[in-house]
């Protein structure tokens, strides 16, 4: 989540010595989005196009559509990925239009305060998939151990079947993320390092493949 193009251009080459699976860009960071065209061609890894806008959680504030033009830009500058919020306006016909760009659409669903029921999670899991999601995606928070449980138990019911990425944002949220992999998740978040969390409950990439080794999970 750097500032500028040129600064998460610098930021991407030093992350390759982790060889990422993929790397999330977040567009709602950076003053400028004109070089998108850059980024791309910095690296040959994996790369999500995100512009969260400040309703969601992130930091974009402007029109809505600059900020889904944005994202038809990494689109057709070869991102692999778009991540595009569940609660988007028209998220049908924008979700299409990305497609017919050339990227594929990671559907999210953040909640900031609290972890739904099952049922809930089954719901916007639904919605997700009549979107035309590639990959869903459902982040909550957690407010006890047992939110951990409740979405790598939903997330192990559905992931045969969806490509699903799930986990708890927070302090108390960090064994969803680094539990979800094990559980069926399609992938999950790391920072690059200290200090470069994008959201709460992060740990760098080290320390989660590190986790990962000792579970016997790489």
């Amino acid at each position: 989540m750097e500032r500028s193009a040129e600064k998460t251009v610098k930021a991407l080459r030093q992350l390759e010595r982790y060889n990422p699976d993929l790397v999330e860009i977040r567009f709602d960071g950076m003053k400028s989005s004109s070089s998108i065209s850059k980024i791309r061609s910095a690296t040959n890894c994996a790369l999500i196009a995100t512009n969260r806008s400040k309703k969601h959680g992130g930091g974009f504030v402007g029109p809505e559509n600059r900020r889904i033009g944005t994202l038809m830009q990494a689109a057709r500058a070869a991102f692999d990925y778009v991540d595009l919020e569940l609660e988007t306006k028209d998220v049908g016909s924008n979700i299409r239009g990305l497609k017919r760009s050339g990227t594929r659409v990671i559907v999210s669903y953040h909640n900031a305060t609290a972890t739904p029921s099952a049922v809930k999670l089954g719901i916007i899991l639904s919605r997700e998939k009549r979107a035309g999601a590639d990959i869903c995606k459902i982040v909550t928070t957690a407010n006890s151990y047992a939110d951990n449980l409740r979405c790598l138990t939903f997330l192990n019911q559905h992931a045969g079947a969806t490509r699903l990425v799930c986990f708890c944002m927070g302090k108390l949220g960090v064994a969803s993320r680094v539990l979800s992999p094990l559980f069926g998740g399609h992938f999950t978040f790391a920072s690059s390092g200290v200090g470069s969390e994008t959201a709460a409950g992060q740990i760098p990439i080290t320390i989660m493949r590190a986790i990962h080794k000792e579970l016997g999970a790489t």
